[in-house]
């Protein structure tokens, strides 16, 4: 019999949130499939796409094994569109059943200018002769959602434009999803309101309040410390709008009031002139980032300003933001460049992009952070204090941080990677380039990608793949027409795939959306675009066991293993199979060597199975172990998520129990015997494995009875691994016939007479003298003479 076997293999990884974690490190260092070696057009290529109902602008979530209501297992991408729709979908295959496993609509977007079609100058008309053009034709879901994988919820920011007598009236509302069905949580939603004390742009009696018609969600949502966070900034710069960050309590949506931090709340236009206000969260999609004190990490963009140091004042418009979380938002350190005047005059906000906390670092700092802006100044700081004197400089023109590099990378939208101990930016308008970290400082040499491929605006995010340090790749998107995603190699930055290589438009994209971020998980890229979102990975496929390992009871019998054809099916494919060296049990004695070759047609997709044949050898020993292995003939290489296995034959648990006590002397009948005494204590070994005592110490018999009032208890410990055996609890009056009254066998108490009862108490002892205290209670009114034996049989 097949104990167990899991649906897919192990070391798969999850995405949920954005740029993988709240580093934002961008890193996937499980990835066992993807290699420089593998990834090329060749071998590598788009496998599927699938329709979505508007441009995608957030970065694609995974989560491996998910249970998907009425669905059984799958391994599930998750995509939100601005038309305000989640999608659930198939990550393995698009099926015949076209891989949508749910979706969910959350209301009306708002709809954009649409020049030569429709204008809407509601909301963003700063620019543009009032029309906002920035996202087109509809804004709905903007900022990445983020998963709770403990609680399985969706957490996502739709704005919507809602017709109500003639008037449309937008809201910004949090939603809770059940990501195994799409539905809302049963607290969700909410609208996104907040408030703060502030006499400032837009304020009312002293408080600012949010207005959800002037804020854009466009920095990923962030679930740290049991709170969900939502990030805003302002269409097209129109004011008024401020930067927020607010949080709701993940478990119930209620916002937290004490847990809001508006970036200006007391500037004015007399003092700042149109600059009044503003300070957005933007990060070009990023997230806020988080230490592991749950402190909030983030930049901010143009705005008003006033925050000199001792000066107690409010406004921190283009800066570096430290909050602290303990018992609400607080600013715990912040750090404004020296020529904050300049940046806001030339609309160079210096929170153009999301910044990066840095895995510890050498040279005596040890927790550090990287950002830079528009202007594309890379700021390294020190994370536990921010400046090493003024926090902001501007009266000597000097930046008082760890270091600031100028010229080496062009503008920022994107959220950097750190891999190896070396820095990747691909800025706006430039090439790829990385830059060594070297005592917890950025080296001055670089190395640059592909000279003829420059990332027009808004540059890239890039994500990287690596088997721990090896086999590092950096991937990124080109904004364009059709979007382009490139693979580099993350030691040298040549490039090994891009998907304009392939003839005949092979794995070519639809347009490209501003900020996308290609996400790398378990030998798949996805890929997010205008109304459609693609999956990459290995053309014909790769191979795995279903399992790491397999269990069988020792019987003569055959077990099946299960190998999986998993991501594409281009091509027909062959896998050996075979018994590999190293596993403990002997071929023709616990089990026939076998191997031999599955294959798979082109476009064919289902699982293959092997037998091996296994053999009950009658011997107490160890359990035995076999090592499986697969090995490519033809087509996509077997280097997927698990291509070794071990079987286990699983020993009936009396020989287990005998091999542990007995060692070399389990297969001696003369001590090992099931009616052997060898510690001469009367008990013999059938009965010592029964009760879970030491055959090999003396031990007084566990089995006996008192009598309480009308009713007779019988009391004995019972091994709890024994579940080869049968115990019956006996009667007689005459010594002669017995009958059973209590029966234990296949893990339950059977009741043969009315009234009797069995309880049991917590475990005691440890492996493999481990049992639990048996007792029987029996009634005994009308009997005269009676008689109790304890019965043991397998």
């Amino acid at each position: 019999m097949l104990i167990s076997a899991g649906l897919t293999a192990g070391a798969q990884v999850s995405v949920p949130t954005y740029h993988n974690d709240n580093l934002r490190s961008g890193l996937n260092t499980n990835e066992a499939i993807l290699s420089p070696t593998n990834v090329n057009s060749t071998a590598f290529g788009k496998l599927f796409t699938y329709a979505v109902d508007g441009y995608v602008y957030t970065q694609p979530l995974y989560v491996p094994n998910l249970n998907i209501q009425g669905q059984g297992t799958h391994n599930v991408f998750f995509i939100a569109t601005e038309h305000n729709t989640v999608y659930a979908f198939d990550a393995d295959s698009a099926g015949t059943g076209g891989g949508l496993l749910w979706k969910t609509n959350l209301g009306a977007s708002a709809v954009t200018t649409i020049p030569g079609v429709y204008t809407n100058k509601n909301f963003g008309t700063r620019y543009n002769n009032g029309s906002y053009l920035d996202v087109q034709p509809e804004v709905g879901v903007t900022g990445t959602p983020v998963i709770d994988l403990n609680n399985g919820t969706l957490y996502v920011d739709a704005f919507t434009g809602e017709i109500s007598g003639g008037v449309t009236n937008y809201f910004h509302r949090l939603h809770a999803l059940n990501i195994t069905n799409g539905t809302e949580q049963p607290y969700s939603p909410v609208a996104v309101t907040a408030s703060v004390p502030g006499i400032g742009l837009d304020s009312v009696g002293g408080t600012v309040s949010f207005n959800a018609k002037q804020e854009i969600q466009r920095c990923a949502l962030t679930l740290a410390g049991g709170v969900v966070y939502l990030c805003y900034a302002g269409y097209a710069d129109t004011n008024p709008y401020h930067g927020w960050v607010i949080g709701f309590n993940a478990t119930n949506l209620v916002q937290l009031t004490n847990y809001i931090f508006n970036v200006t709340p007391n500037s004015l236009t007399a003092d700042f002139d149109d600059n009044a206000g503003e300070g957005g969260v933007w990060a070009s999609g990023g997230g806020l980032s988080v230490d592991n004190q749950t402190n909030l990490y983030f930049e901010t963009g143009n705005g008003a300003f006033n925050v000199t140091d001792g000066s107690g004042n409010t406004e921190y418009g283009d800066s570096f933001i430290k909050l602290s979380t303990t018992n609400g938002l607080a600013v715990a350190d912040y750090f404004t460049p020296y020529n904050q005047n300049t940046l806001q005059a030339l609309d160079q906000d210096l929170g153009s992009g999301g910044l990066l906390l840095l895995p510890d670092q050498p040279g005596g700092v040890t927790n550090e952070l990287v950002g830079a802006g528009k202007q594309g100044v890379i700021y390294l700081l020190n994370r536990d204090k921010f400046t090493t004197s003024k926090h902001y400089g501007g009266s000597d023109s000097t930046d008082y941080v760890r270091q600031s590099l100028s010229g080496k990378i062009k503008g920022s939208f994107d959220t950097p990677v750190c891999f190896n101990n070396r820095l990747y930016y691909a800025g706006n308008g430039d090439y790829l380039k990385s830059f060594p970290l070297t005592g917890g400082l950025i080296g001055a040499g670089s190395v640059v990608s592909n000279l003829a491929r420059t990332f027009s605006f808004p540059g890239a995010t890039p994500s990287l793949s690596a088997k721990g340090t090896n086999n590092g790749i950096i991937w990124a998107l080109q904004m364009g027409v059709s979007q382009v995603l490139v693979a580099c190699n993350a030691s040298n930055l040549a490039e090994i795939y891009t998907s304009a290589q392939a003839a005949a438009n092979r794995d070519k994209l639809a347009n490209g959306t501003k900020f996308a971020v290609p996400t790398v998980a378990d030998g798949h890229v996805f890929v997010g675009s205008s109304n459609f979102v693609s999956v990459f990975g290995l053309l014909g496929g790769t191979f795995s066991f279903s399992s790491p390992t397999y269990r069988v009871a020792e019987a003569n019998t055959n077990v099946i293993i299960t190998v999986n054809r998993i991501g594409g099916t281009n091509g027909t494919a062959q896998v050996n199979y075979n018994i590999a060296a190293g596993g403990t049990a002997v071929n023709g004695v616990n089990y026939t060597n076998t191997s031999g070759t599955l294959s798979w047609a082109a476009g064919e997709s289902g699982a293959k199975n092997f037998a091996v044949q296994i053999f009950n050898d009658n011997l107490a020993e160890a359990n035995p172990t076999i090592n499986l292995s697969l090995n490519t003939l033809a087509g996509p290489p077997a280097t997927g998520l698990q291509t070794t296995a071990v079987l286990t034959i699983v020993k009936a648990p009396i020989k287990a129990w005998k091999f542990a006590q007995f060692g070399t002397n389990a297969n001696n009948t003369a001590i090992a015997g099931d009616t052997v005494d060898p510690d001469h204590d009367g008990v013999v070994n059938l009965l010592e494995y029964a009760y879970g005592t030491n055959p090999n110490g003396t031990n007084s018999n566990p089995f006996t009875g008192t009598l309480a009032g009308n009713q007779f208890q019988l009391h004995f410990t019972r091994n709890i691994a024994a579940s080869d055996l049968t115990y019956n609890i006996q009667t007689s009056t005459t010594l002669t016939n017995w009958s059973n009254l209590l029966t234990y066998t296949a893990s339950t108490w059977i009741t043969n007479i009315t009234g009797a009862a069995v309880t049991e108490s917590s475990t005691n002892g440890v492996p493999p003298n481990q049992s639990v205290n048996v007792t029987a209670t029996i009634p005994t009114a009308g009997k005269t003479n009676q008689f109790f034996r304890l019965g043991v049989n397998r």
